[in-house]
């Protein structure tokens, strides 16, 4: 049966996307953007345009959808354009949903979390006909890859001074998509551990120590320079962010200077959701110098 993807070509929907046809599974992605990706069937999808939706269930040449990566529109609130979606797609015979949230986003929250909380309300009205896996990330250790500082100025900036983080690496939340599309029989909404697991990295480490890795592997100084929250939240708003989400993201990332990531890790809370990756910061580093040499 075939996996839609939404999303266009992110990182983990695309990774996602390989992993499935080396397991001679079938793909169909939905692209806002009104072209195809890597070969890949696709379909016109926008969250923005209701009307779209229907194009996921459309296509004759491929096998029906029978499961669903959402990544959700970017939003405070973006359970009015997800939920409609959701809905047709239960109607449209898609047993299993794979959303992409957050270890900082509560279940039913805002983000992220307002989707996960609709999927878990409508699988348990139909317990044992659909269910889902809210895949729950900590900071991407990958964004190091998409910042010019590094190579342009030799350093990393952030609002954090000491607040530690158990980076996840992208290949590692892919396996765990792969894994959750794959994954037989039906996932109990109840079992935390398959159905909403916190996927941290191997390795706790702060801003320091990151440009400490950076610089013994780069062989040159690498600094981390402290910015304030309203640098933090200009940065976020030229990313294109909405300035509402920006604020979440900036205030989430201040809240790892209290401890809010590092509880992740050694807090038992959260030990049965726990789920570590195999890529630590200094193997990515590695992997991924080029990004960075001059």
């Amino acid at each position: 049966m075939t996996t839609f993807i939404t999303g266009g070509a992110s990182q983990i929907g695309l990774g996602l996307a390989r992993r499935l046809q080396e397991a001679d599974r079938s793909v169909l992605f939905g692209s806002r953007a009104g072209r195809g990706t890597d070969g890949f069937a696709w379909v016109p999808f926008d969250w923005d345009d209701a009307s779209t939706f229907e194009n996921a269930f459309k296509r004759q040449d491929i096998k029906p959808v029978e499961s669903v990566y959402i990544l959700p529109a970017v939003a405070i609130d973006p359970l009015p354009k997800v939920a409609p979606f959701i809905d047709l797609a239960i109607e449209k015979g898609v047993k299993r949903f794979v959303v992409i949230s957050a270890s900082d986003c509560v279940k039913g929250g805002p983000e992220m979390g307002a989707v996960h909380g609709y999927l878990e309300k409508v699988v348990l009205e139909k317990r044992g006909v659909i269910d889902y896996v809210a895949l729950r990330p900590t900071w991407f250790i990958d964004n190091l890859s998409r910042e010019p500082r590094i190579k342009e100025h030799d350093e990393i900036v952030s609002p954090l001074p000491k607040g530690r983080v158990p980076f996840i690496a992208v290949d590692d939340i892919v396996q765990a998509a792969f894994d959750a599309i794959v994954h037989e029989g039906v996932i109990d909404p109840e079992d935390e551990a398959n159905s909403g697991p916190i996927l941290i990295g191997p390795d706790l480490v702060s801003y320091d120590e990151v440009a400490q890795i950076l610089s013994t592997v780069l062989g040159r100084p690498i600094k981390h320079r402290i910015i304030s929250r309203d640098e933090a939240l200009a940065r976020y708003i030229s990313y294109g962010l909405p300035e509402a989400s920006a604020e979440f993201l900036v205030e989430a990332e201040l809240n790892l200077d209290k401890g809010s990531a590092e509880r992740l890790v050694t807090d038992d809370e959260f030990a049965v959701a726990r789920k570590v990756g195999k890529l630590g910061v200094r193997e990515y580093v590695e992997k991924n110098k080029n990004v960075w040499l001059k």
